[in-house]
């Protein structure tokens, strides 16, 4: 990381669109006609504002559900002929080291860090340690991917919840441990699970297990109306306290921080310090 100048950046619009494509290549394994229609409209919007906001480079990214869509090149195509744009679809350790230099602004932390980013279909975990290699690991459960395989009922039952954290511990049970308790190091949780579950409360093991106990008793709807999330997301919190309590008991920690900060921040930073090579700099930014 320390190829990277220092890197900060001003907001100046922040839009998010949530199409569900997890779901629907659970579903069906690729992404019909009409679901691709929806992205392709959501981008041309995306790049008509950025356009007008005089961006210099746009720069578009897919994660989990493209990597695991058939027909993931032909939505490529597509988003080429409608934009002009060509699409680059992450591997599971690119997605990582981006939300560590998202998390980071691409300087190296003077201590070990442990950066997570939960997703619908997935989890991306970092560990950093000064002067080791980036240590990057993926499992593949994620917020919406873990609620729509248990959860049946608003609320979630006792035995559903029972199984959602069964799920979640069995799933972490493999995590290789770098970053150890008492090294000074920490952990920050990104991406929509964490901060929708940071609404709740506080990131820590006791406070999880309160979320717990009130998302056992709160319909969705109260859930969206008490803590202003949306009712999507309102519906898969209890798989993302599962999750963190989970992460967090595998790496022996007691709680963690939350961020805003995600992987469309390391991609706009790796893009404008290496234009349209930056794909080809995340490795190195790895070896520190």
């Amino acid at each position: 990381m320390s190829l990277l100048g220092p890197g900060w950046m001003e907001t100046l619009r922040d839009t998010s669109d949530l199409l569900g494509l997890g779901d629907t290549v659970d579903r069906h394994a690729t992404i019909p006609a009409d679901a691709r229609a929806r992205v392709i409209d959501v981008l041309r919007s995306y790049v008509v504002t950025a356009n007008r906001s005089h961006a210099e480079r746009l720069t578009l990214i897919g994660t989990e559900p493209l990597r695991r869509a058939r027909n993931a090149q032909t939505l490529a195509d597509e988003i080429k002929a409608a934009t002009g744009l060509s699409l680059h679809v992450l591997t599971e350790r690119e997605e990582a080291i981006l939300t560590f230099v998202g998390v980071t602004r691409g300087q190296p932390p003077a201590s070990p860090l442990i950066v997570v980013d939960i997703g619908g279909g997935s989890t991306e975990i970092s560990q950093w340690t000064p002067s080791e290699e980036l240590r990057v690991e993926s499992i593949p459960i994620g917020s919406s991917r873990l609620s729509n395989a248990i959860v049946e009922h608003d609320p979630p039952t006792e035995g559903e919840l029972d199984r959602l954290f069964r799920a979640a511990a069995d799933a972490t049970q493999g995590l290789k441990r770098s970053v150890s308790p008492g090294s000074g190091g920490h952990a920050i949780f990104v991406g929509g699970t964490a901060t929708n579950v940071a609404r709740l409360g506080r990131l820590t093991r006791d406070a999880l297990a309160e979320d717990r106990r009130t998302l056992g008793k709160l319909p969705a709807a109260a859930v969206v109306a008490r803590y202003n999330v949306k009712p999507r997301r309102a519906r898969q919190l209890a798989a993302g306290v599962a999750i963190v309590d989970a992460i967090l008991a595998a790496y022996g920690l007691d709680g963690a921080e939350v961020s805003e900060a995600s992987l469309r921040d390391g991609a706009i930073i790796c893009a404008a310090a290496f234009g349209d090579k930056w794909a080809d700099a995340l490795e190195d930014l790895a070896r520190g």
